[in-house]
């Protein structure tokens, strides 16, 4: 095992440059320095691993088994070195990366889809993995690494987080087109209460602003199924005559193959402020700015009809 302490890391940046131009002269030529220091670097090299590394055939020097073997590493260390140290830019056509990228559930319908569409149109050899943030602190979320990015609710902002709000978000209702409490479509407050619903919200969350607007009412809704996931409600009320609420955006985007209305809750209830949000840490990183500026563009889009 080599001391790192003291092992010249200069003599790797040699090695490499030997592989490349197999000549002696011609990569001393490269990094600047004599023959004779060359000739010299290269006896380092060979004490250090004891081995050739090089053996002169005709007019070249072909690496040695050890080289061969030493060659991927070194050239993968000296790459991340130079990232590292020059802030490379992204180049996402020839990129492999992996983005984690944290959401609450609903949220996924907005970005989830486009944006793994536009990885594979402008980087095709970058992935995304999506950390289900429900029930999580986001600051934690991102101060752990779990995940890169964030896209959730931010009501306030958190301490030691930097964030980019977006757009804001109504509660609306929806429901099936031929709903016998709503036939014309409008609901108002006693229909609602007179509906049953779907209680969807975030794993984590104990109640919604909605049911605390009712509470404050001194009235109540009248719910049959609790849910924390999103996945089954649109069907469910397709199927029903169940009602839910969700986030105007997220209520748009499911009711509309489905042929489900969308309207206002008949309760005044603060917006949902949504962001993306990231760790100081990464704010300079090459591949998180190119992250956050396609995420940024996808939901700054302006909202479909």
């Amino acid at each position: 095992m080599h001391d790192l302490v003291r092992f010249d890391l200069n003599l790797l940046v040699a090695f490499d440059v030997l592989m490349t131009e197999r000549g002696v002269t011609r990569a001393g030529r490269r990094l600047g320095i004599t023959q004779a220091a060359m000739s010299n670097t290269l006896r380092r090299l060979r004490d250090i691993f004891d081995d050739p590394l090089f053996v002169k055939i005709g007019l070249r020097m072909e690496p040695t088994a050890r080289a061969l073997e030493l060659a991927g590493p070194v050239e993968r260390a000296l790459k991340e070195v130079r990232q590292a140290l020059n802030q490379e830019r992204f180049d996402p056509i020839h990129a492999q990366h992996l983005f984690r990228i944290g959401m609450v559930d609903y949220a996924s319908v907005l970005l989830l889809a486009p944006l793994v569409d536009l990885l594979r149109k402008k980087a095709p050899g970058v992935a995304l993995e999506l950390v289900d943030i429900g029930g999580e602190d986001e600051r934690t979320v991102l101060e752990s690494g779990a995940a890169d990015l964030v896209f959730s609710r931010f009501q306030w902002v958190p301490p030691n987080i930097l964030l980019h709000r977006v757009f804001q978000m109504q509660f609306v209702c929806i429901f099936r087109q031929d709903h016998p409490l709503i036939p014309d479509g409008k609901l108002t407050l006693e229909s609602f209460l007179a509906a049953d619903h779907i209680h969807f919200y975030p794993r984590g969350m104990t109640s919604t602003v909605v049911d605390e607007a009712l509470a404050n009412m001194g009235r109540s809704r009248s719910i049959k199924a609790r849910l924390y996931s999103l996945g089954n409600i649109p069907f469910m009320v397709a199927q029903s005559d169940l009602i839910a609420v969700l986030p105007d955006r997220v209520a748009k985007r499911i009711a509309k193959p489905l042929h489900l209305r969308v309207a206002p809750v008949p309760v005044n209830t603060p917006a949902l402020r949504m962001a993306i949000a990231w760790h100081p840490r990464t704010e300079k990183s090459p591949p998180n700015i190119w992250l956050r500026e396609q995420v940024k563009s996808l939901l700054e889009l302006p909202e479909e009809g």
